[in-house]
């Protein structure tokens, strides 16, 4: 099965501890098949309760592990209403990761926008602690982001197009080649490549904290730091 990926262009907004998922963004993937127009009649509330519980059913027992019935009996509906939202359960889970996709997109311009901070070291740090330490994203969605980035691929799922990971991998990018132009960076290496290995860093302590894993090298942070930018320069 593949699923590709949109431009969707959507607003998730916060009630209540919840994402709120704007019509909007409901009615396009209503017109690209993904849900049914049954689905997007639905009220808000329902819609939101859906898409938390079954984010974290495939967090919870993967693509593989979770039958319809399952969805159904958790979520609270009957097989007959979870036909008449969704073609299936893969559509199910190509609507959850665009929802889920979208929101990321626009939180991290959102972190961007709101960060402060010249030097990239700041720059940097002020990422991590956003996406890591002080995430917006609901435990539900972090279980949900782990298996998205990671477990789907085990269940046969081609993500066409898509990496959730990829907003975080391109702001990092985006502060070091200006940190690189700005000499703060060192400068013996090519930017794009120290830009991944950073990213790489970074996405293994964000999926260490969203999986309340115990970092190995809780000085890692410290290290990178002290590479990028006490390393010698160019």
């Amino acid at each position: 099965m593949t699923i590709r990926s949109y431009a969707l262009n959507g607003v998730i907004q916060r009630r209540g501890g919840l994402a709120l998922l704007d019509e909007n963004l409901i009615a396009r993937l209503v017109q690209r098949g993904v849900a049914t127009e049954t689905f997007r009649r639905l009220t808000p509330d329902k819609k939101e309760r859906l898409y938390h519980t079954t984010i974290e059913l495939f967090g919870e027992y993967g693509y593989d592990g979770l039958s319809v019935d399952r969805i159904c009996r958790l979520a609270g509906i009957s097989k007959g209403s979870f036909f008449q939202y969704f073609a299936s359960k893969s559509h199910l889970l190509e609507f959850d990761l665009l929802v889920l996709d979208e929101r990321l997109g626009r939180w991290v311009g959102s972190i961007k926008v709101a960060e402060k901070a010249a030097l990239a070291r700041d720059r940097l740090v002020g990422l991590y602690r956003s996406v890591a330490t002080q995430t917006e994203l609901l435990p539900g969605e972090q279980k949900f982001y782990l298996f998205v980035t990671d477990a789907v691929a085990h269940a046969g799922i081609e993500l066409e197009g898509i990496d959730p990971a990829r907003h975080f991998h391109d702001c990092v990018t985006e502060i070091i080649r200006r940190g690189v132009q700005t000499g703060e960076v060192r400068g013996d290496l090519d930017a794009e490549s120290t830009a991944y290995l950073v990213s790489l860093v970074i996405d293994g302590l964000i999926r260490a904290k969203y999986s309340q894993r115990e970092i190995a090298h809780p000085d890692l942070k410290d290290r990178l730091a002290s590479l990028l930018f006490d390393g010698l320069k160019a």
